[in-house]
């Protein structure tokens, strides 16, 4: 008998040791993580720029891609290999006018030694020089607005109206109704952000240190004044956005609800043109390459379009750059028959029209969110602060 129990407490003695081991393992893995050195995360390049990274625990050598201008879509290019160092370092020249001007991103990957895990590093960076392609309100109306006229732009290039409750500016900077649903909040413009404006961009910055990001409303929260639209119309906006674990950015319409002197709130429409999930590998819900489209009914429910999230996988469509490769243009034509989504003026998704959203005024939002219903927020990586840059918006009914 005590012979069985030695052996017992040898196999539940070694069987901890394994388990621990494996946990140790495991955060080991997690905490390896390409770093870039130099330049600091969302800095300003120009020329040609040296890239500095450190990467422990990795195989060499790790690749380096970025999207380069040409033509409708762009394609991407590789800018280089790394090769590390006996201290897991390496470098590279990143040459910057041949890349778009404005907002980019750096891929950088490699393979984890310990468990094979291929990890990407996302560097956003800002190009004062390089090549202006695709940036700014496009000449002409696109083809979903054909018959329309324009109703509503805003280019981003001169200074932001936007204000807490939306009276006397363009935009509020909360849900219309109630209802901010952010873990980082979505906060009142200050002098230190959430919203800046560059050239031809507005820019919503989540920073963890100063727990703000933003949300942009077409409407008040106050009293529902501001612009909506009525079916048929056909709305889009142009942005990138960071692939950080946890940002959640988003281009949304719903019913005008404010009646009678009040938020009704009984029953409304929401349609995502996009809702965008950051961050890869294990617990997160979405990839910088999968994004998803969804009416929803909310006070009610109809069999014809019930509130499914539908995937759009990118790779699909154009030379397949993700949503945090480059900038997208996302769509949406609402008429009294269907919702039809398009990406880069390509339609993609096309749904049964719900009864609310075919006669009731709708706004639209744009926002950088961050985490939801469990997914994990980690914006530690790229210094606890994460950019989305939004091109222009327009409406045309």
């Amino acid at each position: 008998m005590k012979s069985a129990i030695c052996v017992w407490h040898v196999v539940a003695a070694s069987a901890l040791l394994i388990f621990c081991a494996l946990l140790f393992a495991a955060a080991f893995a997690n905490a390896q993580l390409i770093a870039v050195e130099s330049p600091g995360y969302r800095s300003d390049v120009h020329g040609n720029t040296e890239i500095r990274i450190h990467a422990p625990g990795f195989m060499s050598p790790l690749e380096a891609k970025s999207w380069l201008p040409g033509n409708t879509y762009g394609s991407d290019g590789t800018v280089s290999t790394i090769s590390l160092d006996q201290d897991h370092n390496g470098s590279f020249i990143f040459p910057a006018n041949s890349y778009p001007h404005g907002p980019i991103v750096i891929r950088i990957y490699g393979t984890r030694i310990i468990d094979a895990h291929v990890d990407t590093c996302f560097l956003q960076l800002y190009n004062t020089g390089g090549v202006s392609w695709n940036e700014g309100v496009p000449p002409t109306p696109p083809a979903a607005a054909a018959g329309m006229t324009l109703a509503f732009q805003d280019d981003f290039n001169g200074p932001l109206s936007i204000s807490s409750t939306g009276v006397g500016s363009r935009y509020a900077t909360h849900k219309p109704g109630g209802g901010d649903f952010s873990q980082i909040p979505f906060s009142d413009p200050t002098s230190r952000g959430p919203f800046f404006q560059r050239d031809t961009y507005l820019i919503i910055r989540a920073d963890a240190h100063l727990h703000t990001t933003g949300l942009l409303s077409s409407i008040a929260t106050t009293d529902g004044t501001g612009f909506t639209a009525r079916a048929p119309y056909y709305m889009e906006c142009r942005f990138i956005a960071p692939d950080a674990s946890g940002t959640w950015p988003a281009f949304w319409t719903v019913t005008d609800e404010y009646k009678n002197g009040g938020w009704t709130g009984t029953t409304a429409d929401e349609i995502d043109v996009i809702e965008a999930y950051g961050g890869e590998g294990f617990g997160n819900p979405n990839s910088p390459q999968v994004y998803e489209v969804t009416p929803h009914t909310w006070g009610y429910n109809i069999d014809s379009a019930p509130s499914v999230s539908n995937h759009v996988y990118m790779q699909n469509y154009g030379r397949g750059a993700g949503w945090a490769y480059t900038p997208h243009t996302y769509g949406l034509l609402v008429t009294r028959q269907n919702f039809v989504f398009y990406l880069d003026n390509v339609e993609v998704r096309r749904t049964p029209a719900t009864p609310v959203a075919e006669d009731h005024p709708m706004y639209f939002m744009v926002n950088l969110a961050i985490g939801g219903n469990g997914w994990p927020v980690d914006l530690e990586r790229y210094g606890n602060v994460a950019d989305m840059y939004v091109d222009f918006i327009r409406v045309y009914h």
